[in-house]
């Protein structure tokens, strides 16, 4: 922690996009003379973008182990990527990338000047940081973190006491920011200064942390009041339920290399026009494509079509392999969609589906997830609503998102036209034949394993931390492989604590016990 909290902002537009490569500077190196003196503007934006950026692609082995890539066939891979015996340095970047980015929000929330929006955001992306740390490593430090002349090396707290007060800070940014009424913040690159906005952002934050724990016997102490808290301000301000009240993050990405949008560029080769190596080193795993597939009964779940595109010039040719089970080359496994037509070009601006236009933002939390949190929360009686219209409405949002930049099919081809997104989702969760369970509210036998089967499928190319949090949580949805090499163990609970810390914080780390990928989260099953 000490070598992590040193650095504390990341300039706009000139970071690196991943925790593994930023820029940072320490405060005092950049301007001995005057070193508070960064507009927190400057640092909000980066803060904001990145944040989103990290959970939104999470990391290469999340989307392996959540069944929507794999690695192409050609490319070299150590068996321990599959078998999970990796070391403790896989998921440094991921803790790096949080503690410093906290560091960046302490710095703002301490040169606000009274300015309560800014710390009610402060607060917010904190919440975010510190639960995505929880739920990937379990005990954490946090009351004594971001602290080094009076922590140098801090103490881990429990994972449960730190959710508790993390259900506290939402409430007190929820009151911040509805109370303010001087100016917005410029830097704000999510909502622009918009309060209603973010006080559905949080409500919908506080929601998903809450039914983290909803089935535990022994939950925390705050959390029946969080919930009372959020019941009434859901009940006046409402949760994320609409593309313009999406948590949607852009600082400006334009068609520049390096100014784009990351998940975009990591494809596609702005200065080149071409696709990028990535295109054939992740390719479609067995896993979602099937699902797609399965849905195709009747009407058909055209997602497939604007996710995954067909391995060869027959537009009804998709097919992808299982994580940690190699093949030889990447012929018969289909890539990434884009284009607008079957195998078509992409310039950039012209696609669909995850990848569409170099500007496009960076989900934060999207409407559907929103839907789906609300959908099963409601099944289990947690917040009023029809769960079923709740999560019929998010399988609505995602064939939207899915289908929004689609562009005619001049081959007259149906798959590739982009017909209408609410009339093709209503003939998919209308159908009354095949996997029911995976699709048919109406008429399934376990909502739950229906709300979080579409909820997983949903999240393909937007969050893996959801679908890995909600598997471990309920076991759902079972279509979750994580690596099928032989002799691979079972999906790991949590991960290995990073070597930076063994490095620089080395008994408190150790007191955590033995670090094992067995060890469940506080909610976990």
């Amino acid at each position: 922690m000490k070598v992590l909290t040193k650095y504390l902002l990341v300039l706009l537009l000139t970071a690196g996009m991943s925790a593994c490569s930023k820029s940072y500077f320490d405060i005092n190196e950049n301007n001995p003379n005057n070193p508070n003196n960064v507009d927190i503007d400057l640092v909000l934006s980066p803060q904001l973008r990145d944040i989103a950026y990290l959970q939104n692609m999470g990391s290469n082995d999340m989307s392996y182990w959540m069944g929507y890539w794999t690695i192409g066939g050609g490319s070299f891979v150590n068996s321990y990527v599959f078998n999970y015996t990796f070391d403790n340095k896989w998921f440094q970047g991921m803790w790096t990338g949080y503690y410093s980015y906290l560091g960046n929000l302490q710095y703002i929330d301490q040169h606000a000047n009274g300015n309560n929006f800014y710390r009610g955001i402060v607060k917010t992306m904190n919440v975010v940081c510190y639960h995505n740390l929880v739920d990937l490593f379990g005990n954490i430090p946090y009351s004594q973190a971001l602290q080094i002349d009076k922590y140098p090396t801090p103490v881990y707290d429990d994972a449960a006491t730190i959710y508790n007060d993390l259900y506290q800070q939402l409430d007190s940014a929820r009151d911040l920011i509805k109370n303010w009424t001087g100016n917005v913040p410029k830097g704000d690159i999510m909502y622009n200064g918009n309060k209603a906005n973010w006080i559905k952002f949080i409500n919908t934050l506080q929601l998903r942390l809450i039914l983290r724990v909803s089935q535990l016997g022994t939950k925390p102490p705050y959390y029946a009041t969080a919930l009372q808290h959020l019941l009434s301000s859901a009940a006046a301000d409402g949760y994320i339920s609409s593309v313009q009240t999406e948590g949607n993050v852009n600082p400006g990405f334009f068609n520049q290399s390096g100014k784009g949008n990351p998940l975009v560029e990591r494809f596609w080769n702005i200065n080149q026009n071409q696709r990028t190596s990535n295109y054939n080193y992740f390719r479609a795993n067995a896993a979602a494509v099937n699902f797609y597939w399965d849905g195709f009964n009747g009407y058909g779940d055209w997602r497939l079509y604007r996710v995954y595109a067909p391995y060869d010039n027959n537009a009804n040719h998709f097919k992808g392999a299982y994580f940690g089970v190699p093949t030889a080359n990447n012929d018969t496994l289909s890539g990434l969609s884009w284009g607008d037509n079957v195998n078509g070009s992409f310039s950039g601006t012209n696609g669909f589906g995850i990848i569409k236009s170099v500007n496009q933002p960076i989900p934060m939390i999207t409407s559907f997830e929103s839907y789906f949190l609300q959908a099963e929360a409601a099944y289990r009686n947690l917040i009023p609503g029809d769960y079923k219209e709740l999560y019929k409405n998010g399988v609505r949002a995602n064939f939207t998102y899915l289908y929004k930049g689609s562009l005619p099919d001049p081959s007259g081809n149906l798959a590739y036209q982009p017909n209408d997104a609410i009339a093709d989702a209503n003939g998919y969760i209308a159908q009354t034949s095949g996997k029911v369970n995976n699709f048919n509210i109406d008429l399934t036998t376990d909502p739950v394993q229906t709300i979080l089967s579409q909820k997983w499928i949903s999240m393909n190319g937007v969050n893996p931390f959801e679908p890995y949090a909600d598997f471990r949580r309920t076991g759902w949805p079972t279509y979750i492989y994580g690596s099928k090499y032989p002799g691979a163990p079972a999906l790991p609970k949590r991960v290995f604590y990073p070597s930076v810390e063994y490095a620089t914080n080395t008994a408190n780390v150790k007191a955590q016990g033995e670090d094992l990928l067995t060890k469940k989260i506080f909610w976990g099953r």
